[in-house]
């Protein structure tokens, strides 16, 4: 369902019926305020930039800078709206808002300079792009929820928080809410749940407690809706019925302004509190649902688990040639063997950096998966003349999947397609999360075997980014999954990366398959360790796990 501008011309059904609100978070534009727009902001604003870079030498056209600040809060007004399609956007910083959208078109310098008092820059605008006045009803929607014991937030995407916060001082407003988010102070922007959720946080109250209002569909309806929320409520202001693209989510109460949430609020608090603040007295518990069915998931670690793989020895010999006939176009005439020997080195410097990073005592950093463009042009393309190294860059990924193709002869490991072909046959999801140099290659394997379409969300430590044991990665497969974490079952074969990186991301059931490049005694003592619950010797001995795992399923 498509939500159209007729859709909010009345409250939503089952309005009157809404839950008593612990919290009351409201958005800053648009609800507690709105807004008049000043014609002249950009030529003011240009007249202060002009005034203030002077002290670098330089004597700026007024004009041209009020053209570019133009310019560029049109750009930032359509990056805004894309970024609205995002499920969890980020916000820009200053910095980027004021040198890469609004001084965009002057010089380098300047951007340079008014970067350093961005945040000066954009409170001033602020106040001059509109004049604000606080929305009819405001005062006494505050003093209701004030004496029914609601808390007051404001949770509002903003390019200078500080200015905001300057604009609610001066309409006496400040003192009423606990908490303020906004989205240049804390990184994200709505429809982002987080802020919501933090200003539940901050206020010490569950986001399910909450109602939030707002005035448009695609950053507010969808944050509450996002964050759970009680309940979410639209005051009409000039962008709720032009959203910038159809937006599925739909409010619980739509209203003019805000004076008519007064009644519902009233209502509301009539009735009694459905769920009380975090730090108060829980509701008498009721008779306990019944128990959910579990819905496993599998994840399956590619080579050693799917894939059995006889090391090729010529597996240079293939790339080595690409990289001789790249050289001979950009005028560089190589001999094979002079690329050969460059591979054997860069490909041992690589393995040594893998274990220099495998041990960096730097955690944030620790298992980074290498950048093709860094495998190839610097540790391979170090031995290669430097002229070769851009463009050794521009064709690492396919150099990657070259390589891949090349470096062994793959084959199913017995087990693996009937382990497989015996959960699809059940609807249970399959998914990988492997550590290799070309993610592509592991599809062309898995298409090769006719089982692609039978794959789900696969994570593959080249496009992650990272590599296992590192949570990342087994934490990009997890998010596709329908099934909790405790219900997901994981095969790898080594103790370490498939062990320890399944347990440390929460996984429920770990499996270790003997015959992969850890011996018998090292799995055995990752079993005894707790790294795993299983220790099999072939793939198709997980049926047997995930059929104890939920029995009721057909």
């Amino acid at each position: 369902m498509t939500t159209a501008p007729e859709a909010l011309d009345a409250p939503a059904e089952g309005a009157q019926a809404l839950a008593a609100p612990s919290a009351l978070l409201l958005d800053f534009g648009g609800v507690v305020v709105t807004t008049t727009h000043r014609a002249h902001w950009a030529r003011e604003l240009a007249g202060w930039i002009v005034e203030r870079t002077r002290s670098l030498g330089c004597d700026l056209d007024p004009e041209g800078v009020e053209q570019s600040l133009r310019a560029g809060r049109r750009a930032l007004s359509l990056w805004k709206d894309a970024a609205s399609r995002r499920l969890e956007p980020r916000e820009l910083t200053s910095s980027e808002i004021v040198g890469d959208f609004l001084l965009a078109d002057l010089p380098a310098p300047i951007r340079a300079a008014m970067r350093l008092e961005a945040g000066e820059l954009l409170e001033r605008m602020a106040g001059l792009v509109a004049d604000h006045r606080v929305r009819e009803g405001i005062p006494a929607l505050l003093e209701t929820a004030r004496c029914g014991g609601v808390r007051l937030g404001i949770v509002s995407n903003a390019h200078s928080g500080r200015a905001h916060r300057r604009i609610l001082d001066q309409l006496g407003l400040s003192d009423a809410f606990g908490v303020q988010v906004y989205s240049d102070e804390v990184g994200i922007r709505k429809p982002h749940p987080g802020m919501i959720r933090r200003a539940a946080e901050a206020l010490g109250v569950d986001p399910g407690s909450a109602w939030y209002v707002g005035d448009t569909l695609d950053r507010d309806v969808a944050a509450g809706r996002r964050a759970g929320v009680g309940a979410v409520m639209i005051t009409r202001d000039r962008r709720t019925d032009t959203p910038p693209f159809p937006v599925l989510d739909v409010p619980d109460l739509v209203v003019e302004e805000p004076s008519g949430l007064i009644a519902p609020l009233r209502t509301a608090l009539g009735t009694g509190r459905a769920s009380t603040p975090i730090d108060g007295a829980p509701a008498p518990a009721g008779p306990p649902p019944p128990a959910p069915r579990r819905r496993p998931a599998l994840l399956l670690d590619h080579g050693g688990v799917i894939t059995s793989s006889t090391p090729n020895p010529e597996r240079f010999s293939g790339v080595g040639s690409r990289i001789v006939e790249l050289a001979r176009g950009a005028g560089c005439h190589l001999e094979l063997q002079t690329v050969l020997d460059a591979l054997e080195t860069g490909w041992e410097r690589h393995r040594a950096h893998k274990r220099r990073r495998d041990s960096s005592p730097d955690p944030a950093h620790r298992h980074e998966e290498i950048d093709p463009a860094e495998l190839w042009a610097d540790l391979i393309g170090q031995d290669l003349p430097e002229q070769l190294r851009p463009l050794l860059r521009l064709e690492a990924a396919e150099l990657s999947l070259a390589l891949h193709r090349a470096k062994s002869h793959p084959a199913p490991r017995p087990g693996a397609l009937t382990l497989i072909e015996w959960c699809r046959q059940r609807g249970i999801i399959v998914g990988i999360v492997s550590n290799t140099i070309s993610g592509r290659g592991v599809r062309e394997i898995l298409e090769d075997y006719g089982i692609s379409a039978h794959i789900g969300p696969a994570a593959y430590s080249d496009e992650i980014g990272v590599r296992k044991p590192a949570r990342a990665i087994f934490e990009a497969a997890l998010e596709a999954l329908p099934s909790d974490r405790a219900d997901v079952v994981y095969v790898g074969d080594k103790a370490l990366n498939d062990g320890r990186g399944g347990r440390d991301a929460g996984i429920g059931t770990v499996c270790l398959l003997r015959g992969g490049k850890d011996s018998d005694a090292t799995l055995e003592a990752a079993l005894a360790e707790g790294l795993a619950d299983h220790v099999l010797d072939s793939p198709d001995q997980v049926i047997e796990v995930l059929a104890a795992l939920a029995p009721d399923r057909p």
